[in-house]
């Protein structure tokens, strides 16, 4: 029987119920108002907004979506951007420049693969064989040596060339 049907009885039956006092206890209080999320300022970077910032017209055709993740505006604007190279003649310089961009994206990448493969060079796997006896199977691979030498100089290569097109973007610089 709970507290209240207790008091409840007691009162129809005519004696005293018994009285307690309840203490509570009061946390730390929260701000009020909208609650922000750590994610909320990385999504509003990510997400399309509904207008154009360079020229403030609605977003709304299927290609502004695709120039917006590429360079940040839309379709239009990226299409009269395009249309002011071409008659400057400087587009064809800027379409290297964004393959550059793309082979030292690649180039980092393959960079980084061939680190963590040198890094991960012995790797020593232990399996269960008898959990009552506690017997395990031991097996270590190690990388020959001539396999990590060569990665070692590819990685060397493979920075040599990065340092190229990196000097390349930087002295050739076209906006966007």
């Amino acid at each position: 029987m709970n507290s209240e049907d207790r008091y409840l009885k007691d009162l129809l039956n005519g004696k005293t119920p018994e009285k307690r006092v309840m203490v509570g206890y009061e946390g730390a209080k929260q701000e009020s108002g909208d609650k922000k999320s750590h994610l909320t300022d990385i999504m509003a970077e990510v997400r399309m907004p509904w207008f154009c910032p360079t020229c403030k017209k609605v977003m709304k055709k299927r290609l502004d979506d695709k120039m917006w993740k590429l360079f940040g505006h839309c379709f239009d604007c990226q299409v009269e951007f395009e249309h002011k190279l071409r008659a400057t003649g400087k587009y064809e310089e800027w379409e290297h420049q964004r393959v550059v961009k793309n082979k030292v994206a690649l180039i980092k990448n393959d960079i980084d693969q061939l680190n963590e493969w040198i890094k991960n060079s012995r790797q020593t796997f232990v399996e269960p064989v008898n959990v009552d006896t506690g017997y395990v199977h031991t097996e270590e691979y190690v990388t020959p040596k001539k396999y990590l030498d060569e990665a070692g100089e590819a990685v060397e290569a493979l920075t040599k060339k990065l340092k190229e097109f990196e000097d390349y973007l930087k002295e050739n610089k076209i906006a966007n």
